[in-house]
């Protein structure tokens, strides 16, 4: 039976082809959707931790409100019908969402921001008071913090793409066989804690509250979600500042020279600076998503959660199946 929103014409890509009033929602959903949500997300933060909330609850609410809001428009102006579906692969996001996005960040929150809270006093003690200006208003602290600490978590997902033991971990995130709002939290806990924590600790270093860091862990939450949707999203000018869906779906395709592009996990600034943007405009990003040359990589939750010791193990398995060299083979 045929998905309600889908209609018989489809791009070539399969991407369904819209009439009427739902090719005008489209059209407003795709290019405002986004900066409403996450803008809309940061304004009610902000204005809850000016009224004296305490950080941590004042962006739980429209954290949850993103994940459910995101989660009812996929099903109705998605961008592939193929990706609508589970393959089994929800039961295990279902398991990363748990395990790597809550238990493993809060487990390791705790001793992380105190011993970086010590060294801050530490170094502000040295530098005659703190390096962050944490008088300013959060609406200028923010947009500083993002582009300082996306410089951390770049070379974080670069390097996890160059560096053999790195990409063990992070290999698992590229594992998915199609995009959707959960493959926000498809992370090993290693990978997870890498990417949670480097732009945190540095942050927090240099004397960054606790109100910024909530506020840059909701904008990472809220644009992670939008980043793997299955959404029609058309953002123009933003994909010069966002590292969105546009761009991030190129990075996981099965191709070293496109999946080596767009590291960025907030903005895409750093990727401008140092030349790994790509979002040609001659083709539509990849439907067929993956890990090139390796067949064997575990698609269950515990076998994936192992398979960085077992990777030699997979590569094995994979050269025997007939595949290929894998992505790292290549680099």
């Amino acid at each position: 039976m045929q998905h309600p929103a889908t209609f018989e014409a489809h791009a070539e890509n399969g991407t369904p082809v819209r009439e009427g009033g739902m090719a005008a929602l489209e059209w407003v959903v795709a290019r405002a959707f986004f900066p409403l949500v996450l803008g809309g997300a940061v304004f009610w933060s902000i204005a809850q931790i000016e009224a004296g909330a305490e950080p941590a609850r004042a962006v739980f609410l429209p954290m949850l409100l993103s994940y459910a809001v995101i989660a009812a428009v996929e099903r109705i102006l998605y961008w592939q019908p193929a990706w609508l579906h589970s393959n089994g692969d929800l039961k295990v996001d279902i398991g990363h969402l748990l395990v790597s996005g809550l238990l493993t960040t809060e487990l390791l929150k705790v001793p992380i921001v105190f011993a970086s809270i010590a060294a801050g006093v530490w170094i502000a003690g040295l530098a005659g008071g703190s390096l962050w200006p944490t008088d300013w208003s959060l609406w200028l602290q923010l947009p500083i913090a993002l582009v300082f600490g996306e410089f951390f978590l770049y070379w974080v997902h670069r390097l996890s793409h160059e560096v053999d033991w790195l990409w063990r971990f992070h290999a698992m995130h590229h594992s998915a066989p199609r995009l959707y709002f959960l493959n926000a939290v498809r992370f090993h806990p290693v990978d997870i804690a890498l990417s949670t924590f480097s732009p945190m600790v540095p942050l927090i270093l240099l004397g960054a509250d606790g109100r910024l860091i909530a506020l840059f862990g909701l904008v990472s939450a809220v644009h992670g979600l939008f980043q793997h949707a299955n959404i029609v999203l058309k953002l123009g000018p933003l994909n010069w500042i966002f590292s969105m869906a546009e761009l991030h779906r190129w990075h996981h395709s099965r191709l070293l020279e496109e999946s080596n592009t767009n590291f960025g996990q907030n903005l895409i600034v750093w990727d401008i600076v140092f030349g790994t943007r790509f979002l040609p405009e001659d083709r539509e990003p990849p439907v067929d998503i993956g890990i090139a040359g390796l067949p064997s990589f575990p698609m269950d939750y515990w076998g994936q959660l192992l398979s960085p010791i077992r990777w030699r193990a997979i590569q094995r398995e994979s050269a025997e199946m007939g595949a290929g060299p894998s992505m790292i083979a290549s680099r």
